[in-house]
C-alpha cells in the first residue's frame, strides 16, 4: 500500500463485515435498453470492472422498490421475486473481488418521467415537480402503508440476493426525500408536520426492513444534508433528522444534496466546487455515532484522503471518477497517480435518458468485456501514424500503443491538446487541463513518438510510409455563408477571444448560445465594465448540455452585464457610426440590435479535412476521426478514436 493514502486504505468494520479499504462507489443512474428492469450481462460487467479496480465498497445502482417507482425504463428493480437471480449475480460478481456490496431501494416520488415511465406519479402532498411538471397525487395512509411493506420485501429480497447491505434513498429529492422535506411536505396527518411526522414513513421502513432481514444485515440511508430550495432542509435540519435516523435503526448514513430545482448540488458538474458537499457529511458526523458517507465531487485519492485524515467523514465515494477510470483504486494503492484518468464533471455521463450508460472520457463503459477481449495485444504490430494532438489524436495513440503497435503523434502546433487547450481557459474547466497532463504522461509512460512543431506534408508521410493513418486535424471555426457582414472589422471568433489574439470592447454580441457561446461570454465578462448579449437561433440556449451544467452556468452570470436572446436569427452584421448592429429575426418579426463594439462568432466548427482527403485518395488505412471527420463533442472524438484503435 502506496504511505500517502494510510485512511484511504484502512479496513471498517461495519455490523457483521469489514471492508477493506473506505473507497465506495455510489448508486449512479444506470439505464440498460431493454433490461426491463432484470440484471443483464451489460451490468455485471459493469460492476465487475468496479469491483476488480479495488473499490471497497459498492452501493448498486437505485432499484425500484414499486411499479411506479421508477423515474425511467431500463433500471433495475428489485419489486418482485423473480428479479431475486439476476441480483443474485450481481452480488455473487461483486463478491468474488472481495468487495462487500449494498443496494439501493428507492421510489422516485414525482421526479419522474410518467410519458417514458408510465403509472401514476405520487408525491407527499400532490405538488407536481417544477422541472419533469408531471401530474401528481398525494398517496393515502394506506398506500404509504403499503409502501412500507414493498421496502421491506425488497429489503428481503436483497437478503436472499446475497448482498450485504441495503441503502434506503432518502435523499435528491425522490419520494422519501420529499417526505423528510417541507418542501414537499405539506401534510397535516401523522406523516407530515414537524420532524417527528415527516420521518415517520423513513422510520417505518426502516422497522419493515430489520423485521424482513432479520438481524445480520447492514441498513443504511442516503439523505440530503442540504436541499439547497427555498423552503427545504438546511444542515441543521438534516442534523437532527439524522438523529432521529439513527435513533430508529439506521447504522450508515450517506450524506449528499440537492433536489430537482437544484440538482447541480446532487450532481455536481464542473461549474461547482471540489468537495461541495463534505461540509455536510462533516456536520452529521459531529452529531451521530454511526459511520458517515461523505460524496460529491470528491475526484482524486489525495482529496479522499484528506477528508479521512482530518475526521470530516469515515468513507468517501468516488462516483464518477469510477466511470471514468475503474481502477483508481488500485492505482492510487500501488502509487500510480499519473495513470488515473481524471473525470471531467462534464454531467454528461452516467445515464442521460433516453441514450445508454456512458462516460465522456472512457469509451469502455457499458462494453467493458467487449473492451478487455479487444485491447488485447494485436496479433501483428503495425506502423501507426497519428496527425493531430487533440483528444481524437491522443486517445488513438493511447490505445494504439497499449496493444503493442509502434505509434508516432504528430502535431503541427508547439503543444498537444487541440480545443482542449482553449476550452480549459473558463475557470471551471480545470479539470479539462489534469485530463491532458494525464495524456502527455500516457504518450510517454507507453512509448509513443511525440512530435510537435511539426506539419507532415503528403510527401512526409509518403517517406515514413505508415501501415495505418489517423487524421485527427480538427475543425475549424464555422461562419455561416446565411449571415452577411461577417467580414467585417470587430467581428471576431470565439477561438480568437479564448486565445486572447484580438482586443475587446465593452459591448459585445455573441453569436451563438451553446456551451461555447455562453462560456466565451463568461470569460468576456471577467474584465469589469463589460456587457455581452448572446444571440441564439434555436428556442433556448445551452441545449448542448446537461440541465445541471446550465444551473451552475447561468447562476456564474447571474450578477454580470450578460443577457441572451434565444429564438433570434441573425441575418447581418452591418456597421453603423462606428459600431456593429445585428439584424435579426426573432419570431420572424424583422429588428436590428444597436451598437457593439465586437461581434464574437461562436457558431460551431466545420472539418479541417483536406488534409486527411488527399491522403485518403492515395493510401488504404486512413481513418479520418474527431472534429476532422464532422464536428462533435469529446466524447464523440475519443469514442470514434478508441473504435478504430481497437480494430487496427
Amino acid at each position: 500500500m502506496h504511505s500517502q493514502f494510510e485512511n484511504l486504505f484502512k479496513p471498517l468494520k461495519l455490523r457483521t463485515f469489514e471492508l477493506p479499504n473506505r473507497i465506495v462507489m455510489p448508486p449512479m443512474a444506470i439505464y440498460i435498453p431493454g433490461s426491463e428492469g432484470y440484471v443483464k450481462d451489460r451490468l455485471l460487467e459493469y460492476y465487475k470492472a468496479r469491483a476488480k479496480g479495488g473499490v471497497g465498497f459498492i452501493i448498486v445502482n437505485a432499484t425500484y422498490v414499486h411499479p411506479n417507482g421508477a423515474s425511467h425504463p431500463n433500471q433495475t428493480s428489485i419489486m418482485d421475486d423473480k428479479y431475486i437471480p439476476g441480483l443474485r449475480q450481481l452480488a455473487d460478481t461483486i463478491h468474488q473481488y472481495d468487495v462487500k456490496a449494498s443496494i439501493q431501494l428507492y421510489h422516485s416520488g414525482r421526479q419522474r418521467y410518467a410519458l417514458i415511465a408510465g403509472g401514476e406519479t405520487l408525491s407527499p402532498s400532490g405538488i407536481s415537480d417544477p422541472v419533469r411538471k408531471d401530474p401528481a397525487r398525494a398517496p393515502t395512509i394506506a398506500e404509504i402503508q403499503g409502501l412500507v411493506e414493498d421496502f421491506g420485501q425488497a429489503a428481503r429480497r436483497a437478503k436472499e440476493a446475497g448482498f450485504d447491505a441495503i441503502e434506503i434513498h432518502c435523499a435528491h429529492g425522490y419520494l422519501l426525500s420529499g417526505f423528510l422535506s417541507p418542501y414537499q411536505n405539506k401534510r397535516t396527518d401523522e406523516y407530515g408536520g414537524d420532524l417527528n411526522g415527516r420521518t415517520r414513513i423513513v422510520r417505518e421502513i426502516l422497522a419493515s426492513c430489520r423485521k424482513h432481514t432479520g438481524e445480520d444485515m447492514l441498513i443504511g440511508v442516503r439523505i440530503n444534508g442540504h436541499d439547497y430550495v427555498n423552503g427545504g432542509n438546511t444542515l441543521e435540519d438534516a442534523k437532527e433528522i439524522s438523529k432521529i435516523l439513527t435513533g430508529a435503526g439506521a447504522e450508515l448514513i450517506h450524506v449528499s444534496a440537492g433536489m430537482a430545482p437544484s440538482a447541480h448540488y446532487s450532481f455536481l458538474p464542473a461549474g461547482i466546487d471540489k468537495g461541495q458537499n463534505v461540509y455536510l457529511a462533516e456536520g452529521i458526523k459531529s452529531v451521530v455515532d454511526v459511520p458517515v458517507i461523505a460524496c460529491g465531487a470528491i475526484e482524486d485519492p489525495e482529496f479522499g484522503e484528506s477528508i479521512l485524515k482530518e475526521g470530516k467523514a469515515d468513507l468517501v465515494a468516488f462516483g464518477r471518477p469510477l466511470f471514468a477510470d475503474p481502477n483508481l483504486p488500485r492505482k492510487a494503492r500501488e502509487g500510480r497517480l499519473d495513470e488515473i484518468r481524471p473525470c471531467l464533471r462534464c454531467a454528461k455521463g452516467a445515464a442521460v435518458w433516453p441514450e445508454d450508460m456512458r462516460c465522456t472520457v472512457n469509451p469502455a463503459v457499458g462494453r467493458e468485456r467487449i473492451f478487455e477481449e479487444q485491447l488485447k495485444p494485436a496479433a501483428i504490430p503495425k506502423k501507426v501514424l497519428i496527425i493531430g494532438g487533440g483528444p481524437a489524436g491522443l486517445e488513438a495513440a493511447r490505445i494504439s500503443a497499449n496493444r503493442g503497435h509502434a505509434v508516432t503523434l504528430v502535431e503541427k502546433s508547439e503543444q498537444l491538446g487541440g480545443k482542449v487547450l482553449l476550452a480549459k481557459i473558463p475557470k471551471h474547466k480545470q479539470n479539462q487541463g489534469l485530463w491532458l497532463n494525464y495524456y502527455e504522461k500516457e504518450m510517454a509512460r507507453l512509448g509513443v513518438n511525440v512530435e510537435i512543431g511539426r506539419e507532415y506534408s503528403l510527401a512526409d508521410v509518403e517517406n515514413f510510409n505508415p501501415d495505418v493513418i489517423f487524421v485527427a486535424t480538427g475543425g475549424r471555426p464555422l461562419i455561416p455563408d446565411s449571415i452577411e457582414g461577417t467580414q467585417c472589422s470587430g467581428v471576431v471568433t470565439a477561438e480568437d477571444v479564448l486565445a486572447r489574439q484580438v482586443d475587446i470592447g465593452p459591448k459585445v454580441a455573441v453569436i451563438g448560445g451553446s456551451s461555447m457561446g455562453v462560456e466565451t461570454a463568461e470569460v468576456i465578462l471577467q474584465a469589469p465594465g463589460r456587457e455581452v448579449l448572446v444571440v441564439e437561433m434555436l428556442p433556448k440556449i445551452l441545449s448542448d448540455i446537461s440541465h445541471d451544467a446550465e444551473l451552475v452556468l447561468l447562476d456564474k452570470l447571474a450578477d454580470k452585464n450578460f443577457r441572451f436572446l434565444d429564438s433570434t436569427a441573425v441575418k447581418a452584421i452591418v456597421p453603423a457610426d462606428g459600431k456593429l448592429d445585428l439584424v435579426v429575426d426573432r419570431y420572424a418579426l424583422g429588428k436590428r440590435l444597436h451598437g457593439f463594439d465586437t461581434v464574437v462568432m461562436a457558431v460551431g466548427v466545420v472539418p479541417d479535412n483536406a488534409f486527411g482527403l488527399a491522403l485518403s485518395e492515395n493510401r488504404e488505412n486512413v481513418y479520418l476521426v474527431g472534429d476532422c471527420e464532422s464536428p462533435g463533442d469529446y466524447r464523440k472524438a475519443i469514442h470514434q478514436a478508441a473504435e478504430v484503435a481497437i480494430s487496427i
